[in-house]
């Protein structure tokens, strides 16, 4: 890992900012970029050679363009795209969740600086066959716990010291409305109060992973209105990252400014079942820790919302063309389930009626506000189209 973040990808973060450094340049000229480098940026993010696995599909950035920094950070399509690739997340794509660097003179690796990072990317519990019960068990076999953290439901931050500055961040882009509002919540004095405490323990403090739960991030867990920051991580110079125990000391000597996770210890099993519990709401799971790997466990009822809210169309036909329909609409509660059901059979008689008409256009007449940006809806249309309507002989 410390060689990826220390040699490899700097050679991307110098290759992508030779031509790309800012906002601006991302915008005129990242389209060109990245289909006349596809290769050159497969072969630098080891991705499979498929037709599938396009480098632009699957990695993103941002620029701050007053203080040269690149954010790099994994799409949103990533996850249609690699979840079915064997390798597809590779391990620098696994990295690049909120992955920022400083940039110098254009293509000059020399100048390449990481400023800050957050976790990996990691997966829910099933999701991945690394994630399944059977793979994790061979980690933690049955009898033996593992450390269970409290999973808070707001927007992950990290924060970070470049020149004179305290800076905040989303992994996703910078100046963000939770990174603003986090800033309230942290000063550069209190940043430097958790450096001091980390020196003590021989760590060179980079960056502060947290939590940020305000009403302006509350996403289906209910906090009540409190402001509060829930200390993950944190990580040194040459990101790696700092042990739970020098985070307790930062919780310990600043109690008003940091909340740590709730924890326990818990057997895989235990977990399990712990998650399937329907009396449990308004809380949305834990973070376990398997061997070297996180893995996400969230209750069922925090599954049905999460499924309520995305409710659409689109939705039902990602869940239809990925072959997980009855598994995603199974955890929602029964009255909702019933309107979903409903919604699978009008896109099935628009499905058959698109047949007997030859086209998937007859599928647009399903769009209404609730489903988003129109173009990204038709896209949808076409893939469900392309990928499970047209392989079956009929739809009942």
């Amino acid at each position: 890992m410390n060689s990826l973040l220390q040699n490899e990808i700097p050679q991307l973060v110098a290759f992508i900012t030779s031509e790309i450094r800012t906002r601006a340049d991302k915008k005129s000229n990242w389209a060109s970029f990245k289909n006349e480098n596809m290769e050159t940026l497969r072969e630098m993010l080891e991705l499979p050679n498929r037709s599938d696995c396009k480098p632009g599909d699957v990695m993103g950035f941002d620029i701050d363009d007053d203080r040269n920094l690149i954010l790099l950070n994994y799409t949103g399509q990533a996850h249609n795209v690699l979840h079915d690739v064997e390798g597809g997340w590779t391990p620098m794509l696994r990295l690049m969740r909120g992955l920022i660097y400083e940039f110098g003179a254009p293509g000059d690796v020399s100048q390449v600086r990481l400023v800050s990072r957050g976790f990996e990317k990691f997966f829910n519990f099933n999701e991945m066959p690394e994630t399944r019960l059977w793979s994790l068990l061979r980690e933690a076999p049955e009898g033996e716990t593992v450390l269970c953290r409290e999973k808070a439901d707001g927007h992950m931050i990290e924060y970070f010291i470049h020149g004179k500055d305290l800076c905040a961040t989303t992994r996703g882009k910078f100046g963000t409305v939770s990174s603003e509002l986090s800033l309230e919540q942290l000063t550069r004095a209190q940043f430097t109060k958790a450096s001091i405490l980390a020196k003590k323990d021989g760590y060179d403090l980079m960056s502060l992973v947290v939590e940020l739960v305000c009403p302006e991030t509350e996403v289906h867990v209910d906090y009540d209105g409190k402001k509060t920051l829930y200390l993950l991580g944190a990580y040194d110079t040459s990101g790696a990252k700092i042990p739970l125990e020098t985070l307790e000391a930062f919780q310990e000597e600043m109690p008003d400014v940091f909340t740590m996770p709730g924890s326990c210890h818990m057997t895989l099993h235990e977990m399990v079942d712990e998650v399937k519990d329907r009396t449990v709401h308004n809380n949305e799971g834990w973070v376990v820790t398997v061997g070297d790997k996180l893995v996400k466990f969230k209750y069922e009822t925090y599954i049905g919302m999460m499924v309520e809210s995305k409710l659409s169309y689109k939705y039902i036909m990602n869940c239809m063309k990925n072959d997980r329909l009855d598994k995603m609409l199974m955890t929602l509660p029964e009255e909702v389930r019933e309107v979903a059901y409903k919604m699978v059979d009008e896109v099935k008689d628009r499905t058959n009626r698109g047949k007997e008409s030859g086209g998937y256009k007859v599928l647009y007449g399903l769009y209404n506000e609730n489903e988003g940006g129109d173009a990204y809806f038709k896209t949808v249309c076409r893939q469900y189209w392309r990928e499970w309507a047209t392989a079956q002989t009929s739809v009942c």
